[in-house]
């Protein structure tokens, strides 16, 4: 490779992927790399990334594990991307990457009624899972991403989806695993391990591997590509079709009232809004309990940046839904346990000294927007108001440990208000597993400039080394990767571990570097 061109070089690998992947399915082309180039995330703006050499779409395992082989060989790094959505990790930051996209991968192989698992592809979206689920009285889970995302994603990244309160959240849902690891060998979890076609049960023999790929925040596509998962489905008492009415963007969704209902109660402060969670928890009641930032309401809600400013300057939002909690009741029995869960409710909204919102109010949010906690697809309006947003104090702990938390972040967005926009108070705290762990977020829009999302970003980082310099962990590291980690790794003597993994599966460094950790010295 020494003695030949650049072009020579990049002639060569083109030919070889083509070989593998047949005609067609392989560019190079300006307009294909650059199209895979940039999103609402900061990199772009900021000069962190580049387009990509090649984008490469394989078709099944085999055809994954000859291009990350051809990867090997001439040493050039790859990154897999589902929806591709989330440049913070899937933008090219070295020359000659290659990124392998999944689009010829959206097969559901099958779905076990019986066993309630799904097997899926990469391509397969969350919001094509769950159409299929429901038909079959079955379900799974969306996150704030937006059903759109890919299932497969989704189960690895984070996956802290709305149903995560009753259901558990994403990643408790991974069964099996088929993995094409950085130095091209596969490997398979699960009962995939035993019978590559039967996914019910994730506890394979031997050492459990799902926690290299999901950890808080995933592996980021830092130890290869996942080409095939089975994944938990649970009971659903909903329809079978989803139910929608109007057309996007003006669509509304009401499930049977028999079986779901909504409310939104309203408190004096965030420890009491809190309170009344755990307390809901405690009964172990509903199916999705949120603390939602003002924000959220109105970047869900409205269909249009301009409609969103307006509403802002209203206030109908912030003078109604301040500390105030979002609870589903699901009646997965029959109604009649929604008509014990509403009395229950009550009970508790009275003795912990709650409001439910004007019914104005609820009945302009909920019908379009409630039920995105259930099946998203208005998240990605949370980038309109300025083209992009960012977040911090991203720790999973106590709901308690969440209040702390997402005050500091207030502090915070209230000192950097401009080149912050107008938030009041952006604080998401969400319940699981009955309000036995939370999240918390602190998430606001921000003038999209490389000046001002450079000097946030900076100031970001450097919260992050305060924090980890003093033994603590915000939430934000796991969310900027392999930087991250090579700061918190070795405060937190894990950095042998991880690199020793690193260079154990992949040898040569080519699996989206600098993800997980960075192997520079």
């Amino acid at each position: 490779m020494e003695n030949i061109s650049r072009h020579e070089q990049h002639e060569e690998i083109f030919n070889a992927f083509e070989a593998a992947l047949g005609e067609g399915n392989v560019k190079d082309n300006p307009a294909t790399v650059n199209a895979y180039f940039g999103d609402w995330l900061p990199p772009k703006t900021l000069g962190m990334s580049m387009p990509p050499e090649f984008v490469v779409l394989p078709n099944g395992t085999m055809e994954v594990q000859a291009v990350i082989k051809i990867c090997n060989r001439h040493k050039i790094p790859f990154i897999p991307v589902g929806s591709n959505q989330w440049s913070l990790t899937s933008a090219p930051n070295r020359p000659n990457t290659v990124l392998i996209d999944c689009k010829r991968m959206g097969t559901i192989h099958e779905i076990d009624e019986k066993n309630m698992y799904a097997v899926i592809e990469p391509l397969v979206s969350l919001a094509q899972l769950h159409a299929e689920a429901n038909k079959r009285g079955l379900y799974i889970g969306s996150p704030e991403a937006s059903a759109q995302s890919s299932a497969v994603a989704g189960h690895l990244f984070q996956g802290m989806w709305g149903v995560g309160y009753r259901l558990g959240v994403a990643y408790r849902n991974i069964l099996g695993i088929e993995w094409v690891l950085p130095n091209g060998e596969i490997l398979r979890t699960g009962s995939f391990s035993q019978d590559s076609d039967n996914g019910f049960w994730g506890e394979g023999p031997g050492p459990d591997l799902r926690g290299m790929l999901r950890g808080y925040a995933g592996a980021m596509g830092g130890v290869g590509m996942v080409t095939r998962m089975a994944v938990k489905l649970h009971p659903y008492p909903g329809p079978k079709e989803w139910p929608a009415e109007g057309l996007i963007p003006n669509m509304t969704s009401t499930l049977p009232k028999d079986k779901f209902t909504w409310d939104i109660v309203k408190y004096p402060d965030l420890e009491s809004a809190i309170e009344f969670m755990y307390q809901v928890g405690k009964a172990e009641i509903g199916g999705v309990v949120q603390k939602w930032p003002t924000v959220y309401y109105i970047w869900w809600w409205a269909n249009s940046n301009e409609e969103y400013w307006t509403e802002w300057q209203k206030r109908t939002f912030q003078d109604n839904v301040k500390n105030a909690v979002g609870i589903s009741l699901w009646g997965f029995t029959s109604s009649k346990q929604t008509d014990y869960e509403k009395r229950v409710l009550e009970d508790i909204i009275e003795e912990t000294g709650g409001k439910r919102i004007k019914q104005e109010v609820f009945d302009q949010w909920v019908p379009r927007t409630a039920n995105n906690w259930i099946r998203d697809t208005n998240g990605s309006r949370m980038m309109r108001p300025s083209g992009t947003f960012l977040a911090l104090r991203l720790q999973t702990d106590t709901l308690d440990f969440s209040v702390g938390q997402v005050k500091t972040g207030y502090e915070w967005v209230d000192k950097f208000t401009p080149p912050i926009l107008d938030s009041d108070g952006p604080d998401w705290i969400g319940g699981y597993d009955f309000g036995h762990f939370g999240f918390g977020e602190t998430d606001f829009p921000v003038e999209k400039t490389a000046e001002n999302l450079g000097d946030l970003m900076g100031k970001l980082l450097e919260m992050t080394k305060e924090d980890v310099q003093n033994g603590l962990e915000n939430g934000i590291g796991p969310f900027l990767g392999g930087a991250y980690h090579a700061m918190a790794a070795p405060v937190f003597k894990y950095d042998k571990l991880l690199r020793g993994i690193k260079k154990a599966i992949d040898p040569n460094i080519v699996s989206n570097p600098p993800h997980q950790i960075p192997m520079e010295e």
